[in-house]
């Protein structure tokens, strides 16, 4: 994996595990989160499984980004915290595989 690619896969999955954890994100981690989804999502290197949860990841920031208040922002994320963990556990998978 180039190293470009490993730390932008990093910089998500160490995202998804502080949201996981603390249940909470601002606008500029949403941002972050999405933008570094669209860029990896871009690299020819990542499998189409990836590329799948990237999707997912993208969309997912998308509607949170259209949320008017934090408390929405809060209400959505317990909603798909499913889904937040498993895009942290399909990342953690990732590195083991690497490693």
């Amino acid at each position: 994996m180039k190293t470009q690619t490993k730390e932008r896969a990093q910089i998500i999955y160490s995202m998804l595990e502080e949201i996981h954890q603390k249940k909470n994100i601002n606008e500029e981690q949403l941002n972050k989160l999405t933008e570094v989804a669209q860029l990896l999502k871009e690299d020819v290197e990542i499998g189409e499984k990836t590329s799948g949860v990237l999707d997912d990841m993208s969309e997912f920031g998308e509607k949170a980004l259209q949320l008017s208040s934090d408390q929405q922002l809060d209400d959505y994320l317990k909603q798909e915290d499913q889904k937040v963990e498993e895009y942290y556990d399909h990342f953690k998978m990732l590195f083991e595989e690497k490693s």
